[in-house]
């Protein structure tokens, strides 16, 4: 799964790291990026990482908006913070949307969308990081073998759905920018 060699990356869940935890957000509208995003992507960026998001979109699978809605909001996210890509899973296995209702590889705490980058990007996987706000987050990362960030700025570890030992425990991205 790493690229030795090539560059590391900032891989980023979206809800509660670069924008707003508002639960299922179901339109661009409702996409309120962090006012600090953009700016720590810049920083991310100038550190020598990629700043790639992976992010669990079961809305799709559960019938609160569409897959082109899904799409239309990664391009308002790539836009707006100034992320190198947006990897996503809009599966759930018990999912409304017969096409979108199963277990797949790629969603966290599974490692399909890690991989995926890694492969495009060619992304050496010994010297990046995951952060995250949920225990999934945190479990794909560690599956990657990836240094893990818990944010506080999310759900952070008063919503963990089960107990995990990431590596730093940070209050919001901005402070991710100091351990790169």
């Amino acid at each position: 799964m790493s690229g030795i060699g090539g560059r590391p990356a900032v891989f980023l869940d979206r809800d509660g790291v670069l924008t707003e935890e508002k639960g299922h957000i179901t339109s661009v509208e409702k996409l309120s990026p962090f006012p600090f995003a953009k700016e720590c992507v810049r920083q991310i960026h100038a550190k020598g990482y990629y700043a790639v998001v992976v992010t669990n979109q079961s809305g799709v699978a559960r019938g609160l908006f569409t897959e082109k809605d899904l799409l239309g909001m990664n391009e308002y996210l790539i836009r707006s913070t100034g992320v190198d890509a947006v990897y996503y899973c809009p599966h759930h296995p018990e999912g409304k949307i017969a096409e979108y209702r199963k277990k797949c590889p790629c969603r966290k705490p599974e490692t399909g969308l890690l991989e995926a980058a890694a492969r495009d990007f060619e992304i050496d996987m010994e010297r990046s990081f995951m952060v995250g706000d949920r225990a999934g987050d945190i479990r794909a990362g560690q599956r990657a073998g990836l240094r893990t960030v818990l944010l506080e700025s999310g759900y952070g570890t008063a919503g963990l759905e089960e107990e995990v030992m990431p590596d730093y425990i940070l209050e919001d991205l901005r402070n991710v920018i100091e351990i790169l």
